[in-house]
């Protein structure tokens, strides 16, 4: 059914992966995890003269409310308030010292007004001019509003005006600190409507977090549009004010100019199923009201009741159709072999953000016939161990992912000792911090805490987020239970198995000096989170009773017994070994499940990750584009002073292993390039179904 698009919803196209924005727990789309928080809207509020935008003046007290809000705990904290220095994450191992660029004009650089955007050899620099200095701290205040901040681009010679600009990204702007590369959205027709580049209206610059190499996203999306439609990306060299900010990925938008390049129209339905760990855009059936949906399911284009009727006739038919009869059933509905596609892409190059793991971050076109494409998006953590939130790998392909204790606390400690609302600490303030704790966990007077009473009480003290929890609920589902056995240790200074008020305050003030790396007198949140991943062990999210990230206990999903409910329902995976099934039996993936149940599907699909297994990860054919991708970049990767890794795994990370720095919550370290398709292109072209299942 086509659709034209929504004029008052821009495609603002956050990532994430990563951390999550909790919003209501229990089953249904709220479920495990809950949804990412919405955005905020201020534009209407403040847009006094009715153009549609906010001027300077306007922007001045949008910022000014912003901020009595979130300093009254309004909506925004949870994880760490996204404009907050450091944002959800702390510096990363191996990181070079942030400073300012390089000068950069544009007389300095080399103009390719000939080449197309997104030219593979081609490295344009974009120059971005802000009227205010303190640029980089009112996009921080309007992240994750409707707000855009105007600035001037120069591009190969040419001005474009009143370009609309914000930060974007959740955990690839939550984890990254203020005065380092965060990824930024341009809209060239904000203000001018008919403003473009090569015919394209919006630009995503990605910062290439978890992504030493910078490489990733671009070789994902080359091997994906050889089987399907995708986003074209290339690199970037990005000035703001004069100065370098260094080298980006430039990934083309989803929008308008995508689906008229793939399609030939511009008409249709688009969907964003937004990054969330507690993944719920699984295509599964919740019935005919399509506010269930929407909760899900972000439409970028006109929200017509006829569109949503459409969809929940797919995800109704692919989930209660018998596999016998539901190729047949689903054909006219959904663009079935392009789902198989999909899914062989996602799980042969492991994405780590994709919907084999956590159901989310993917995007969704409906053509002008009625049927349904389901189309990559956030592809930044691919080529990498399985792992991320739910799984029990890490992050970046080793050690352990998720929500990690600096995580989980640091926010919340900022919050309650912050006292004179600066975002920081001082001894003092932790101190008093401290005693406040120890009257909570001693509340009888007695004068000493055991571990199992330090846990069962940790949780009134630093309750969960709401919506933290297994579907339907469930007691004790707190931090308590997964940090303060780790959290006990650590403040038990003389290891005898108790704590006094002494010791508690002792060991919060001597964390006040050992972890200010800058040695200011107080701890940004950063510095709090850092301290505390490196000071607490990974929480335990398996193990009996219940927790996630361990094998699947015998009831499954939200059953408790050994393993927990296996936030995901996966089992343990030696390096890349990640079996092209393992998801074929979920019932909570259904693209998946119920597609491979089909036998002639399953055939295909495992027939499609073989060829690109066989074609793509042969680093004979694969390594050359990587290494002049490399080269082209390696230059001003080199001389780029706020990159997020080091000049040496930049180098490194192309065919070696870069090793843990043991920082933060996804501090397990990245399997080089050619590594991973060496180790995964054998392992694919010797799986055999029947020796996996015995037969």
């Amino acid at each position: 059914m086509p659709a034209q698009d929504n004029p008052p919803q821009r495609d603002r196209n956050p990532d994430s992966g990563g951390p999550p924005r909790f919003g209501p727990g229990g089953p249904g789309p709220g479920g495990f995890g809950g949804m990412m928080q919405p955005e905020t809207k201020v534009v209407k509020q403040f847009d006094k003269d009715a153009d549609g935008h906010l001027n300077a003046a306007e922007r001045i007290a949008a910022r000014e409310f912003l901020r009595k809000e979130r300093a009254g705990g309004g909506g925004r904290r949870g994880f760490g308030p996204p404009g907050g220095p450091g944002g959800l994450g702390g510096p990363r191992g191996k990181q070079e010292p942030a400073k300012p660029g390089v000068k950069l004009s544009p007389t300095d650089v080399k103009s390719f007004a000939d080449a197309p955007l997104y030219d593979p050899q081609t490295l344009r620099t974009f120059f971005l001019e802000f009227a205010n200095a303190d640029w980089e701290k009112e996009l921080e205040d309007f992240h994750n509003t409707d707000v855009e901040v105007p600035a001037k681009l120069i591009v190969d010679g040419k001005t474009y005006h009143d370009v609309g600009v914000h930060f974007r990204g959740m955990s690839s702007y939550g984890m990254i600190g203020e005065g380092r590369k965060r990824s930024l959205n341009l809209a060239l027709d904000f203000v001018h409507k008919e403003q473009h580049i090569g015919g394209y209206r919006t630009l995503n610059l990605i910062n290439a977090h978890e992504d030493p190499t910078y490489l990733r996203p671009v070789l994902f999306l080359d091997i994906a549009r050889e089987y399907l439609p995708a986003a074209k990306a290339n690199f970037a060299r990005v000035a703001i004010n004069g100065e370098s900010w260094g080298v980006y990925n430039n990934l083309q938008q989803f929008n308008k100019d995508f689906v008229k390049e793939w399609f030939g129209t511009t008409q249709g339905a688009r969907w964003k199923v937004r990054g969330n760990p507690g993944g719920q855009g699984r295509l599964t059936y919740l019935g005919e009201d399509p506010a269930v949906y929407k909760s899900i399911y972000t439409i970028k284009t006109k929200d017509d009741p006829k569109v949503w009727a459409s969809f929940i006739k797919m995800c109704k038919v692919l989930n209660e159709t018998p596999p016998d009869k539901l190729e047949a059933a689903l054909s006219p509905l959904l663009d079935i072999d392009g789902a198989i596609k999909f899914i062989a892409l996602d799980n042969a190059l492991i994405n780590n953000d994709g919907y084999w793991i956590r159901t989310s971050d993917y995007s969704i076109y409906q053509d002008v016939k009625g049927r349904f494409h389901i189309l990559p998006a956030d592809v930044n953590e691919t080529f990498v161990k399985p792992g991320g939130p739910g799984f029990g790998g890490g992050g970046r392909g080793g050690g352990r992912g998720g929500l990690g204790p600096g995580m989980m606390l640091a926010p919340q400690i900022l919050s309650q000792g912050d006292k004179n609302a600066d975002e920081k600490l001082t001894r003092e303030e932790l101190g008093a911090l401290a005693d406040v704790w120890s009257n909570k966990l001693d509340p009888d007077k007695v004068g000493t805490v055991t571990q199992e009473q330090f846990a069962e009480r940790l949780g009134d003290i630093v309750p969960a987020p709401q919506g933290f929890g297994p579907p339907g609920g469930g007691r004790g589902f707190g931090p308590g239970r997964f940090i303060g056995p780790g959290l006990f240790t650590a403040v038990d200074a003389d290891k005898n198995g108790s704590l006094t008020r002494a010791e508690l305050r002792g060991v919060f003030e001597k964390w006040s000096s050992d972890w200010d790396a800058d040695k200011s007198g107080s701890l940004s949140e950063p510095e709090l989170r850092t301290g505390l991943s490196a000071a607490l062990p990974p929480p335990s999210f398996g193990g009996p009773g219940g927790g996630f990230g361990g094998p699947v206990g015998p009831g499954g999903r939200g059953s408790g017994g050994p393993g927990g409910p296996g936030f995901g329902n996966l089992p343990p995976v030696k390096g890349v070994e990640l079996d092209p099934l393992v998801a074929a039996n979920d019932p909570n993936k259904p693209l998946i499940s119920k597609l491979l149940a089909v036998p002639s599907l399953r055939t295909r699909y495992l027939g499609y990750v073989r060829d690109i297994a066989e074609k793509w990860l042969d680093w004979s054919k694969l390594g050359p584009t990587a290494e002049r991708y490399h080269a082209l970049i390696a230059e001003d990767v080199k001389a780029d002073t706020r990159k997020l890794d080091s000049t040496e795994d930049f180098f490194k990370g192309l065919v070696k292993d870069i090793e843990g720095s043991g920082q933060g919550p996804f501090g397990g370290g990245t399997i080089g390039l050619k590594n991973f398709a060496d180790q995964r292109r054998k392992y694919l072209l010797e799986y055999s179904e029947t020796k996996k299942t015995g037969k």
